[in-house]
């Protein structure tokens, strides 16, 4: 062929060009691409593609093409998607854009039973709380649309644990919740409704209604159950039955207990002495001294602290002494003396109380240092003492000196500034609520002395022992009511310690005055020595003040006497 002839059949294709206009980059049809789901990166049918001057949808494959080849930014929406603004590149072919779906779909069941949930509210939450709900349906469904970015979604039902969970890249979530309520009845041993009973698992806790009923919410995952009243044996389950009701049975038990110091209960004739004297009287319990006055522990404790400060003296063999009382059936309380501790205090100052005139550790008349009640790692040092004893077989855990100090130049006492505003009152009742919680998986009661004139003083007495800020984290309140003790003039007596029944009643009875149904949480010390002005004391003495107790109706009573010899007549079977 010619090259003429070649040229004569271009020319018509070279002005339909000229006409038509050269292509600038790509396809001579225009953009094209395909719109996925950003989560899964699936193909999305029917999403609007606009450009500047024309809009197209998405076919079934997800695939668009624009005729504006030129165009520089494309906006795809869709129903369930953010609809999102794509900037196009000179010369891109081929376009991939993503779309977040907006929208959240799925069931909420119950963990144990897997029975489907309805009514339950499901929110999402994302960036600027931006927030949409929904609200599940008869099957447990919900759909939750406009999901914001970022979204946490949040679950949520009275009666059952809340959950919360990130959405991530999900466009389904299931959902099980837990039931955290448990309900029941509480009764004494004859079935008689039993009010003011605590319930507790875990940190959750509340008390029985006037009919015995109870409702506990929040209860945590697992954990054990715990029902006690003060004047009952507790009532213990390792777990809860699948229904989420726990009813209990609490029996009747008062508490008749004599002291033991730790020099008694290490010498077998002594502590065997005080074992017959429980055998043959109404006796039924004993309080020891695990941590006394000293600042020493009085077994071989593994709580770090007290081995790191010498506070360790292995004088007891406590789990021999308390498979002595648990065959015996004798109920068995630890002492354990908190703030006043030489020993904590000498070996770590700066949790002692400090002399501002002097700079180094504040003590008593008698020369004594106490610790810092304020101070936090005082606080968990006790708390990790008596968890222990709870844990070794204790049923009752009992503070004493429980306050701030009394005797000595109280001005110079310097506590630092390290806690603010916090008041002495404050800091006793913050120091048994932690207690209290460590405690609360153990089963063991706990108890806290206070000083006798508590029970009148409104105030706090200057030591943080304030009656109304003490009740709410103690199962047992134990004033000390030593008649010896109340001046002379006191509840308009001219010697009290001449009317041992009266002071102990009277003084019953204005705590209750203050507390009123919480009363029955008194179970005082009384005394069986003689002290200062007026009568000498014997078993005549001693059973007029277990009188008062039983004509007060009080959880029971407990006899101090700091050399152990009682009055053994005064506690008579009869």
């Amino acid at each position: 062929m010619s090259w003429w002839y070649s040229l004569i059949l271009a020319v018509p294709l070279l002005l339909l060009l000229l006409m038509t206009g050269l292509p600038s980059f790509g396809s001579p049809d225009g953009l094209s691409g395909i719109v996925r789901n950003a989560y899964t990166n699936e193909p999305v049918s029917g999403a609007v593609v606009s450009s500047s001057g024309s809009s197209v949808t998405t076919n079934g494959s997800g695939e668009f093409s624009v005729a504006e080849r030129d165009a520089t930014a494309l906006s795809i929406s869709r129903e369930n998607y953010e609809a999102t603004q794509f900037a196009v590149t000179p010369g891109a072919e081929d376009l991939e854009i993503q779309l977040r779906p907006t929208i959240l779909q799925g069931q909420v069941t119950n963990q144990l039973t897997g029975d489907p949930i309805p009514g339950v509210t499901v929110m999402a939450t994302g960036d600027g709380d931006a927030t949409v709900k929904a609200i599940t349906d008869d099957e447990g469904r919900y759909v939750l649309n406009n999901i914001p970015r970022n979204a946490t979604v949040s679950v949520d039902l009275d009666g059952y644990s809340p959950h919360a969970q990130t959405v991530g890249e999900s466009i389904e979530m299931d959902f099980e919740i837990r039931v955290d309520v448990v309900t029941g009845l509480i009764t004494d041993d004859t079935g008689a409704p039993l009010p003011d009973a605590t319930i507790q698992i875990g940190e959750a806790v509340t008390t029985s209604a006037p009919d015995g009923t109870y409702r506990l919410s929040g209860i945590p995952a697992s954990g054990s159950v715990v029902v006690k009243k003060s004047g009952y044996r507790e009532a213990l389950a390792d777990e809860l039955p699948d229904d989420m009701v726990f009813n209990a049975s609490l029996t009747r038990f008062v508490v008749r207990s004599l002291y033991a110091t730790g020099l008694t209960v290490a010498s077998d004739e002594s502590w065997e002495a005080l074992l017959q004297v429980a055998d043959n009287t109404e006796v039924n319990a004993m309080v020891v001294d695990l941590k006394d006055s000293s600042g020493q522990v009085l077994y071989d404790t593994q709580v770090p602290l007290a081995r790191e400060i010498g506070a360790v003296n292995e004088l007891l063999d406590v789990r021999q002494k308390l498979d002595d009382l648990k065959e015996r059936d004798l109920y068995s309380i630890a002492r354990i003396v908190v703030f006043e501790d030489p020993i904590l205090a000498e070996q770590r100052p700066e949790l002692a109380i400090r002399d501002s005139t002097t700079g180094g550790l504040w003590v008593t008349y008698d020369g004594l240092a106490w610790v810092n009640a304020y101070e936090r790692t005082v606080w968990q040092y006790n708390i990790d003492l008596a968890v222990e004893a709870a844990n070794l077989g204790f049923d009752e855990i009992q503070l004493d000196y429980i306050r701030f100090p009394t005797d000595g130049l109280l001005e110079t006492a310097e506590y630092g500034t390290d806690f603010g505003d916090e008041t002495q009152s404050q800091a006793i009742s913050g120091f048994l609520q932690q207690m209290q919680v460590a405690l609360a998986p153990t089963g063991a009661y706990l108890a806290v002395d206070i000083f006798g004139f508590t029970l009148f003083e409104e105030s706090d007495g200057g030591i943080g022992q304030q009656l109304e800020s003490i009740e709410p984290y103690v199962d047992v309140i134990c004033p000390m009511i030593y008649p010896s003790h109340f001046h002379p003039g006191a509840m308009g007596l001219d010697i009290p310690n001449n009317h041992p029944y009266e002071v102990i009643l009277w003084s019953l009875q204005s705590g209750a005055e203050r507390l009123g149904d919480k009363s029955y949480k008194f179970r005082p010390w009384i005394q069986d020595f003689s002290y200062g002005e007026g009568i000498e004391y014997g078993a005549a003495e001693v059973y007029a003040q277990i009188q008062a107790t039983e004509d007060f109706g009080a959880s029971g009573w407990m006899v101090w006497n700091a050399a152990n010899v009682y009055s053994t007549e005064a506690f008579a079977k009869e």
